[in-house]
């Protein structure tokens, strides 16, 4: 038994790929390529030599960085002009882009993710006569591009629109364009400023975020009368008038339509009548948010003006929170009615919650199908029903009633991967008192979040500051940052006197309030370990 140990070599083919399928590609041909000769003919299959993602993936597996220099040295001097023919997809990031492209000839390349890409190195790129687009202009079919996420003090939704258009006219085959997929208000594209340019008759999918509604009602005018799939995110809130010629171009190409608007003021000139002309469409998602002069958006809505039109229609996922005001309204809709509005939802799940919020005057209805697909979940109130949310990372809560120990369980337990927690409510917690005396009770579960990163406490009563900085059945992360109104800190903390353990003022990584001449050194003293910004910060970090 003392000769019987097993070489890599010993094993068979089967057995090392599938080994080496459980690593990625670049470490893969950086470990193994050369190192004998049957390895090199494993390596060189199109399993490990099709995909490339020349970047280094962190330990998160959802980010990266770029490839160190001696491993980027050896792969162009070496490995890619070895296997350039084989490579359909590339993944790069700015600083070896260049490099990566001319090392050698991709003459089967199709598809092209470019990431974090700063937008001069980008206007460089797509200005038309740029080696590189020169050379790929007709080969690639597929291209995905993120930029920096700079904090600039100016938008960068003008350079980005023109660096959009500009794609559409350097690259003739493009099928597919995701187009700067985290992008914000700051940085969509506004498409009326290339509306002229950005024309298209080979795209046939494409995923981009926006300004305004018009943007997204623009590129449906005939621009990309091929698209057969699109995704676009509006991130504009401000209402404008529509135009009565949009919406007179059938569109029956398209098959999957994704919408996520913040906003939206007439839900039937803006989604209805869009959706309408979409005769063949097979999926349709929408994330949305609309405010009513009628009456509210239940499913009864959704099947008598939207499903009924759509024959070929067989997957419909949606999140629609609409908003009424009491003074349009002369009957308050009641849950009982909403529920059975979606009796007409056979093969889905759908949750409908319907609140009145009686200071403020409105009425809000959420419906929603299930399970819930979207990383965000907004305004959460008292009557939220519970569930399972796997996907989402963002949470809001508001209510005009007071939120109890009960609430946040539910909250902590629907909600395992949340990672930003926002709670907008003004009212003090009606059980503080009994919480208080019974600290130790265990009857109260304790409560965790184990993967929160962003708090904001900012506008809300300081019963929920000091619930989250002090109570003992609350258990918080380190590294948290988080946002509070600097009263309601020094209410709870008695003035920076109060130093009772445990807590979780220690576990701040980071703490934001206005105005930032309150920022003394009695503050410092008491979160020693913590940094202390200006809570504009807080926002500008997201």
């Amino acid at each position: 038994m003392q000769h019987s140990f097993i070489q890599l070599d010993d094993l068979c083919d089967e057995i090392l790929i599938h080994i080496f399928k459980k690593l990625y590609n670049v470490e893969v041909l950086y470990s193994l390529m050369g190192v004998n000769q049957r390895l090199n003919r494993i390596v060189h299959d199109r399993i490990f030599t099709r995909d490339l993602c020349l970047l280094e993936c962190l330990p998160d597996n959802k980010t990266s960085s770029p490839l160190s220099d001696p491993i980027l040295d050896r792969f162009c001097s070496e490995i890619l002009p070895e296997i350039g023919h084989r490579i359909k997809t590339l993944y790069l990031e700015r600083t070896s882009m260049e490099r990566i492209l001319h090392a050698t000839n991709y003459p089967n390349l199709n598809n092209l993710s470019l990431c974090h890409i700063d937008s001069e190195v980008a206007k460089s790129l797509f200005d038309g006569k740029n080696s590189l687009t020169h050379i790929f202009n007709n080969q690639i079919s597929s291209l995905f591009i993120s930029f920096n996420d700079v904090k600039d003090s100016l938008p960068m939704r003008t350079i980005y629109s023109i660096i959009f258009a500009k794609i559409l006219t350097i690259f003739t085959n493009l099928r597919c364009l995701k187009f700067n997929p985290s992008s914000s208000y700051r940085d969509a594209v506004l498409f009326y400023l290339i509306r002229d340019t950005a024309i298209s008759s080979t795209l046939l999918e494409l995923h981009v975020g926006v300004v305004e509604m018009r943007d997204c009602l623009d590129m449906l005018d005939g621009r990309f009368d091929q698209l057969r799939i699109l995704h676009v995110t509006v991130y504009g809130i401000y209402p404008w008038f529509f135009d009565i010629e949009h919406g007179r171009n059938l569109l029956p190409n398209l098959r999957i339509f994704s919408l996520c608007c913040k906003k939206i003021t007439d839900f039937d000139k803006s989604i209805v009548s869009v959706v309408r002309r979409m005769l063949n469409l097979e999926e349709l998602h929408l994330n949305i948010i609309v405010e009513c002069n009628g009456r509210l958006i239940d499913g009864d809505t959704l099947m008598k003006d939207i499903i009924l039109y759509m024959p070929r229609l067989y997957k419909f996922t949606f999140n629609i929170c609409s908003t009424i005001k009491h003074c349009d309204q002369t009957n308050f809709a009641l849950n009982q009615h909403i529920d059975k509005t979606s009796e007409y939802f056979h093969n889905n799940e759908i949750i409908t919650c319907i609140d009145h919020f009686q200071e403020n005057g409105y009425s809000q209805c959420h419906i929603y199908s299930y399970p819930y697909k979207w990383k965000v979940y907004n305004n959460i109130t008292n009557n939220f029903r519970g569930g399972l949310f796997t996907s989402v990372t963002e949470v809001s809560l508001y209510d005009e009633r007071p939120f109890e120990d009960e609430f946040f369980l539910r909250i902590a337990q629907s909600f395992p991967f949340m990672k930003e927690l926002t709670i907008k409510n003004l009212k003090a917690q009606n059980k503080k008192q009994l919480v208080k005396s019974n600290n130790d009770n265990q009857m109260l579960s304790i409560i965790e979040y184990p993967n929160l990163t962003r708090l904001d406490l900012a506008y809300t009563h300081h019963d929920y500051v000091e619930l989250f900085l002090f109570d003992r059945k609350r258990a918080l992360p380190n590294h948290l940052h988080l946002r509070v109104d600097y009263q309601s800190l020094e209410k709870v903390t008695y003035n920076f006197t109060r130093y009772t353990r445990p807590n979780n003022c220690a576990k701040l990584a980071a703490l934001y309030f206005y105005p930032v001449d309150q920022i003394g050194e009695h503050i410092k003293k008491y979160f020693s370990h913590t940094c202390i910004r200006c809570t504009d910060d807080f926002v500008l970090r997201k």
